[in-house]
């Protein structure tokens, strides 16, 4: 970056790199500060309160899992497809004539010029970035399963409330104290389902803020570098064609902590609602003070923050793909001057 400073072509091309592994280090330095915590996270996930209890519950737990496994993979495989393509692109896309060039732009105490310095440096870059960007990805994944976790048991407390009304319903004409106090018990337990999907989610957003936050304030620049990379390759390229598959992965990235986020609030804004349509007129004066403090707390939706500032949902985003395409307007146009 020193080298080629004040060069902007040059300059876009080794940040948003240098950005990603940057953001890398600094995930990989939480995973191993807090490696007792997150074995802890993972444990607490199998605590019996989180456990199915019915066959919906369990195929709605199932296919989230699924879903995320499935994610996984083809975020892989795009990391692996663009690596690839990094790899071959040199060969393919230069000019008769034209020296093959290191795929990655860096700097070396040595010449790179020469043989095998060159064929040694240009190894060393597609198998680093290969393994980084697998890293980076099981990271990535791993914080949007928490989050996916989350949002899966607001999806079964949900159920818990409408198997209860149900059930009230359904034994409407047998009403008897041991009826009644079934009922109750089935609230608290609900509740303490609801309070332990509180603690879980303040412990993910404990481990994991540091990295989400600085994932969003990198993947604006990110974003926008990568964007004003490609508009100086060709489109026919498969240096453009790798360039637009990592930009999918940043863009993917980023999306699956949204998109989780944003289910968890949807989720946790029908709690009061799942909680209203029980029965709860002719229950017992404990049975309505318990559940009236319940609503009164799913009121405010659960919301997830990186850094308090940054609320994993669609709105933030749609928020920084905004502000990345204004940044790459504006970058877009004081090259256009320069040229």
């Amino acid at each position: 970056m020193i080298e080629v400073y004040g060069d902007i072509e040059n300059m876009t091309e080794t940040s948003f790199l240098l950005l990603t592994n940057s953001n890398q280090a600094l995930k990989i330095y939480v995973f191993l500060f807090n490696g007792s915590r997150v074995w802890t996270f993972i444990e607490n996930l199998n605590k019996k309160e989180f456990k199915p209890q019915n066959l919906v519950q369990r195929d709605s737990l199932s296919e989230e899992i699924k879903i995320s496994k499935t994610t996984s993979k083809i975020f892989l495989f795009m990391c692996f497809v663009t690596c690839c393509l990094w790899g071959i692109f040199p060969f393919l896309d230069r000019q008769p004539g034209e020296k093959i060039r290191l795929p990655l732009s860096g700097w070396y105490p040595f010449g790179t010029d020469t043989s095998p310095s060159f064929e040694l440096v240009y190894a060393y870059q597609i198998f680093a970035t290969w393994i980084n960007g697998m890293g980076n990805i099981t990271m990535d994944t791993f914080i949007s399963g928490a989050i996916m976790a989350i949002s899966v048991q607001l999806k079964i407390l949900n159920n818990s409330f409408e198997v209860m009304t149900v059930q009230n319903y359904q034994n409407r004409n047998l009403r008897c104290e041991s009826t009644l106090k079934n009922l109750r018990r089935a609230l608290v337990k609900n509740i303490v389902h609801y309070r332990s999907i509180l603690q879980l989610s303040a412990e993910m957003t404990s481990l994991f803020t540091i990295c989400m936050t600085s994932q969003f304030a990198v993947s604006v620049i990110i974003i926008c570098m990568t964007m004003f990379q490609m508009s100086l390759v060709s489109v026919a390229s498969l240096q453009f064609l790798s360039m637009l598959l990592y930009q999918a992965c940043i863009l993917l990235e980023i999306f699956l902590w949204c998109y989780y986020g944003n289910e968890v609030i949807i989720e946790s804004e029908k709690l009061t609602q799942s909680a209203y349509v029980c029965e709860w007129i002719e229950c017992t004066k404990e049975f309505k003070k318990d559940l009236l403090f319940f609503m009164t707390r799913t009121q405010f939706p659960l919301k997830l923050y990186a850094g308090g500032y940054f609320t994993l949902s669609l709105g933030t985003y749609m928020a920084i793909l905004k502000s990345s395409w204004s940044y790459f307007a504006v970058l877009n146009s004081m090259h256009s001057e320069e040229v």
